[in-house]
């Protein structure tokens, strides 16, 4: 295989507690890395992750990042890379939902993802 192409319109969509998260990537392509397209429609609830780094690349929108006891404002083309164990959640700004893209090393799973609150 050389490449892969994938449309965030053709991804199937899963809610979350921030909005609505849409793989572009399977294990079968990769097990060392994930690409997710996230719709943010309200907070996300403050958690940690034990062993993946989160990247979040703002596309659309902008969010509040808030990381252990800081808070990061992000806009469109901004990037903010989170280490494991580093507690956060994010949210909209204004009425506009926000959308990022969110890289995961290694991929996401449901028991990395250790909620806070």
């Amino acid at each position: 295989m050389t490449h892969i192409i994938r449309r965030v319109k053709d991804a199937d969509p899963k809610e979350i507690t921030c909005g609505t998260m849409r793989n572009l990537t399977t294990e079968k392509d990769s097990k060392d890395f994930d690409f997710i397209h996230v719709t943010i429609t309200g907070p996300t609830k403050k958690h940690y992750h034990k062993k993946l780094t989160e990247v979040y690349f703002v596309l659309k929108g902008t969010i509040i990042v808030e990381l252990d006891d800081e808070i990061k404002h992000l806009e469109v083309g901004d990037m903010i890379m989170i280490f494991p164990n580093t507690n956060h959640k994010a949210w909209k700004t204004s009425k506009e939902n926000a959308e990022i893209l969110v890289v995961c090393c290694p991929p996401w799973t449901e028991e990395d993802e250790i909620l806070v609150e």
